[in-house]
């Protein structure tokens, strides 16, 4: 990585769905900020991880179906990619890649390590279903 590149980029899906990258400590407190009063799906992993390409599919996928509701508690929820190289005091909790945290008011509340797909698609439909602070945010 060069020093000059940005810190926050987005990855643009085949479906338009524009996921940030975070790949700095500094864009991941940023990620944080804007989430404050959603929760925050993290996506720890790492370009050379064979694991982590084959969540990226079903993690994009949730991020359009969950991020795309609107009218509904779901539409309060952020989905980025974090890169584990370049966070390492952030992702030092972070022993296998892919690992999927979820963050409630800037507070990890779950997380999934050696995330497989059918187990990140239950875990965001459960906190995106029900919020411990707030009720239940299904779609009405």
């Amino acid at each position: 990585m060069a020093g000059d590149t940005p810190s926050t980029s987005t990855l643009a899906s085949s479906d338009h769905t524009v996921l940030a990258r975070v790949d700095t400590e500094a864009s991941f407190a940023d990620a944080l900020r804007r989430a404050r009063s959603k929760l925050l799906v993290v996506n720890y992993g790492a370009e050379w991880c064979k694991h982590c390409a084959k969540l990226t599919p079903t993690f994009e996928r949730l991020a359009r179906e969950y991020g795309a509701r609107t009218g509904s508690k779901s539409d309060d929820v952020d989905f980025v990619h974090a890169d584990v190289d370049g966070l390492p005091f952030t992702a030092r909790h972070v022993r296998w890649t892919p690992t999927v945290a979820f963050y409630r008011k800037g507070r990890l509340v779950d997380e999934c390590a050696r995330a497989k797909p059918t187990q990140v698609s239950d875990r965001v439909w459960l906190h995106c279903t029900e919020d411990p602070d707030g009720g239940f945010g299904g779609s009405s």
